[in-house]
C-alpha cells in the first residue's frame, strides 16, 4: 500500500510538472509579443473586477451556509465563514482532501458524514451550474466553439441533476456511508432547494465570468458580446481544473484551457496577462478573506468570554 501511495504521489507530481511546463512554454513563446503589446491599464476596470471576485466568494459562502443548514448543521455564521474560507486554502494541497478536513474541524461536534455530504453536494451543484452556464453561453456566443462541447455540457448537466434528485441522492449517499460504517442520513435537501442552489451557483459563475471580462478590459478593449463566451469557457476551465486531482487549485490546468480557447477572439497577450492576473488576484482575495474571517471570529470569541 505504501509503495502504491509513493507511485501515485510521483505520478501526480509528474503530471503537474508537465502541465506547468506546458503553460510556461506558451507564455515564453509569446513573451516578446507581450512586451511589444500596447497595454493601457484601466484601473477602474481592474478594481471593479477585483471587487467582484471578493463579492463572489462571499456569495458562494452564503450558498454553502444555507446548504449546511438544510442538513441540520447549525453553526454560527462567523464560525462557518472562518471554516469555509480556510477550507478553500485546502485546494492548494493535491488531492483536495485538506479542504474536507478543515471543514470537518470547523463543524466539530457535528456529524462528519453530514459535512462530507454537504461538500459533495456543493461540488455536484457547482458542476451542474457550470455545465448549464456553458450551455447558456454557447446559445448566445458569437465565438466558434465545437459542437461536441455542447453535447458534453448537456449530458453532464442531465447526469448531475439525476445524481442530485433527492431519492437517488439519499440512496447513493447512505450506501456510501454504510461502506465506511457511518450512520445513514435521514434527510437530504429537497429538490426545490437543490434547484435554488444550482440557480445561485449559475449567478456565481456569471459574476466570476464578468470579473474576468473586466480584468481583460483593464488591459485592452474586449467587446461585451464576448462576455458569455468568456464566462462559459472560464467555468469549463475551472471544472476541468477541479477534476484534475493532481493540480492544486487546478493550477496550470485552468490557465492551459483558457490559453487554448480564448485567443480565438481575444489577443493572446491580453489572454496571458489577464489569466495570470486573475489567478494572482483570486489567491490574494482568498488569503484576505481568510485573514478577515479568522480575525473576526477571534474578536467575537473574545467578546463572548468576557
Amino acid at each position: 500500500m505504501h509503495k502504491v501511495n509513493i507511485k501515485t504521489k510521483w505520478y501526480s507530481r509528474l503530471l503537474l510538472s508537465i502541465v506547468i511546463m506546458a503553460v510556461i512554454a506558451v507564455v515564453w513563446k509569446n513573451i516578446s509579443e507581450i512586451s511589444r503589446y500596447d497595454f493601457e491599464l484601466k484601473y477602474g476596470y481592474f478594481i471593479a473586477g477585483s471587487a467582484l471576485i471578493v463579492i463572489n466568494y462571499i456569495f458562494c459562502f452564503l450558498i454553502w451556509h444555507r446548504l449546511t443548514i438544510t442538513l441540520g448543521l447549525h453553526v454560527p455564521m462567523i464560525k462557518a465563514a472562518r471554516g469555509w474560507f480556510l477550507s478553500y486554502l485546502g485546494k492548494y494541497v493535491p488531492g483536495k482532501i485538506a479542504l474536507l478536513l478543515v471543514r470537518m474541524d470547523a463543524y466539530r461536534g457535528f456529524s462528519k458524514s453530514k459535512v462530507a455530504v454537504a461538500t459533495i453536494i456543493e461540488y455536484i451543484v457547482a458542476i451542474t451550474a457550470s455545465c448549464l452556464v456553458l450551455l447558456i453561453s454557447l446559445s448566445f456566443s458569437p465565438a466558434s466553439i465545437p459542437e461536441y462541447v455542447r453535447w458534453i455540457a448537456g449530458v453532464g448537466a442531465a447526469l448531475m441533476l439525476f445524481a442530485l434528485y433527492p431519492p437517488f441522492l439519499r440512496k447513493l449517499t447512505n450506501r456510501g456511508l454504510r461502506l465506511i460504517k457511518r450512520d445513514p442520513l435521514l434527510e437530504v435537501p429537497t429538490f426545490r432547494n437543490i434547484l435554488l442552489f444550482i440557480g445561485a451557483y449559475i449567478v456565481a459563475f456569471l459574476l466570476s465570468g464578468f470579473a474576468l471580462f473586466l480584468i481583460f478590459n483593464s488591459l485592452s478593449p474586449v467587446s461585451f458580446k464576448y462576455y458569455l463566451s468568456i464566462t462559459g469557457i472560464y467555468s469549463i476551465a475551472g471544472l476541468i481544473g477541479l477534476a484534475a486531482f493532481f493540480a492544486p487549485s487546478g493550477i496550470g490546468i485552468r490557465e492551459g484551457v483558457l490559453f487554448l480557447i480564448l485567443p480565438a477572439f481575444i489577443p493572446m497577450p491580453t489572454v496571458i496577462v489577464g489569466v495570470i492576473a486573475i489567478r494572482l488576484i483570486t489567491t490574494a482575495v482568498e488569503l484576505f478573506l481568510v485573514a478577515v474571517s479568522v480575525i473576526t471570529e477571534k474578536i467575537f470569541s473574545n467578546k463572548r468570554l468576557k
